[in-house]
């Protein structure tokens, strides 16, 4: 799923500011991820998935997609700017695939479905 991001959108002015000041290129994929995910969720925190718990925080899930995402790229040549877009629009995707996912899965739990 494609997800257009712009440069001005708010998540990826977040996500570049968290990024920027260090030298982020020689940082493990997971250690960028959870900080894009911590600069995009500004503490507010992602919604609890409906069904049973898988003890993973939902900003946990969304790093580790995130990661999976990045592992198809040469992320450590992209431009901090072009990092910020490419996991603002994964994560916004993910979390559209998410909810479309709790919204089947309390269909069939209400047993609509």
């Amino acid at each position: 799923m494609a997800v257009t991001v712009w440069p001005g959108d708010a998540r990826v002015v977040a996500v570049r500011a968290a990024l920027e000041p260090f030298a982020w290129q020689s940082f493990t994929a997971e250690l960028v991820c959870r900080r894009a995910v911590a600069a995009m969720d500004e503490g507010q925190g992602l919604p609890r998935p409906r069904g049973p718990l898988n003890r993973m925080s939902p900003q946990a899930e969304c790093a580790d997609a995130l990661v999976e995402i990045l592992k198809g790229y040469r992320w450590q040549s992209l431009t901090t700017d072009g990092v910020s877009r490419l996991l603002v629009g994964a994560a916004q995707a993910w979390r559209q695939e998410r909810a479309w996912f709790d919204i089947r899965l309390g269909l069939l739990l209400d047993g609509i479905g």
